[in-house]
């Protein structure tokens, strides 16, 4: 029989001991875990490995997490993987502004180890409940689709994607 598949998680941070620390936490857990030091490392990775879930430390140098998820949440392949902000910004407008950006979650630091493994937990359950939705609905053969408040589609089953001429 073969081996279960083993979520991904993908750690973006520039600092070597939560990377040591959330590492170690992770694949005790049974995850894979991927790592970035950078944004731009992230984005790079996410193009040849799709993770299950994203940890995204809010300030880095260079491109910041907040742009990086703006960014990986462009990507269509990876939109759907949650990102988890992990930061020691405590203000409610960073808080705002990592869930405006595409974040599904947001915890402070210093990480609680348990804690980071429940949320991780928790938001894989309910993204694979919506791809199962989503993968039901594709299947059914209906004409189905979703738009954003700008009125753009969001989401459509295949019936319903645009074709082109």
């Amino acid at each position: 029989m073969a081996e279960p598949q083993r979520d991904i998680v993908l750690v973006v941070d520039d600092s070597p001991d939560t990377l040591n620390f959330l590492t170690e936490a992770i694949e005790r857990s049974g995850a894979t875990v991927l790592v970035a030091v950078a944004g731009d490392l992230a984005l790079a990775l996410v193009d040849e490995i799709t993770p299950d879930v994203i940890l995204l430390d809010a300030m880095m140098p260079g491109m910041d997490g907040f742009e990086t998820c703006r960014r990986l949440k462009a990507k269509p392949h990876v939109a759907h993987v949650p990102v988890i902000f992990m930061t020691g910004l405590t203000e409610t407008e960073h808080i705002v502004k990592g869930l405006g950006a595409g974040g599904v979650d947001y915890v402070t630091k210093p990480i609680a180890p348990d804690e980071i493994l429940a949320r991780i937990r928790v938001h894989l359950a309910s993204a694979r409940a919506a791809q199962s939705a989503r993968a039901a609905l594709d299947t059914a053969g209906r004409t189905l689709f979703a738009v954003d408040a700008a009125g753009a589609v969001a989401w459509c089953t295949p019936q319903a994607a645009p074709t082109a001429n």
